[in-house]
């Protein structure tokens, strides 16, 4: 689950960049981006999240980073309502500035966890979460 949580975050993190840019050059390429955007934010995007916050956090809050945690927990919350919202823009609002948000959110969080918190914990630390957090049968 571990690798699994990077490699969705590094798709993330890339999807974010593109849809910026595409949002900045062609506002009406990115509108044609929002269902699979919503599909993916809905869908892989927030068990990502839930997975974050049922079993990964609460052992970073073990080692001390509480705070880290608090800061992820809004950016949870900021991003799950950034995609409401575009779920609800009408069609003939402003669906790419919604895009662009969603998206500087996504970029915003994946780079705070992987500069402020995956760094903090040591290569043993990291070892232990994988063996608490693997699936049974796995």
């Amino acid at each position: 689950m571990v690798a699994e949580l990077f490699q969705e975050e590094d798709r993330a993190r890339e999807m974010a960049g593109k849809l910026i840019q595409l949002a900045q050059r062609s506002p009406a390429a990115a509108c044609a981006e929002r269902e699979g955007l919503l599909a993916f934010l809905r869908g892989p995007m927030e068990r990502h999240m839930r997975y974050e916050e049922a079993a990964i956090f609460p052992h970073f809050q073990a080692h001390g980073l509480a705070e880290e945690v608090q800061v992820a927990l809004k950016h949870h919350a900021a991003l799950r309502e950034a995609t409401e919202a575009l779920a609800n823009v009408a069609p003939d609002g402003d669906v790419a500035a919604r895009i662009a948000n969603v998206a500087r959110l996504l970029l915003h969080h994946t780079n705070f966890e992987g500069d402020y918190i995956y760094p903090e914990l040591t290569h043993d630390e990291w070892r232990e979460l994988i063996r608490e957090t693997v699936r049974p049968g796995v």
